[in-house]
């Protein structure tokens, strides 16, 4: 991840579709190994959701990705999280997934 003119950049941005509203363009999500628990699934998770919360997050302030943190997701990171579902995910654990994803990207900002 890079942080450029204030704005996050991604290495890849390969694989992306435009979802149906037309305005945002969305990666297309990993599915679950299985549809029970299986060690690091969470982390797989954060994986399969990681590059479009990284695209979602350009457009966001400081305090959408503080408040996601904390676990207070926007419309953005909550339509997210409903993608994720849609393809196998718990709503929780992509909650999750995104929230943590959300305090590393403020870690990260951090350091900078």
């Amino acid at each position: 991840m890079l942080l450029e003119s204030g704005r996050l950049a991604t290495e890849h941005r390969k694989g992306c579709i435009e979802n149906q509203s037309g305005l945002d363009r969305m990666a297309i999500l990993n599915r679950p190994r299985s549809s029970g628990p299986y060690p690091d699934r969470d982390i797989a998770c954060q994986e399969a959701v990681e590059q479009s919360f990284l695209l979602i997050a350009q457009g966001l302030k400081p305090d959408d990705i503080t408040a996601a943190a904390g676990g207070k997701l926007v419309p953005q990171l909550m339509a997210l999280a409903r993608q994720a579902e849609s393809v196998g995910w718990s709503l929780e654990e992509a909650e999750v997934a995104i929230s943590d994803l959300s305090q590393n990207l403020l870690d990260d900002m951090a350091q900078m």
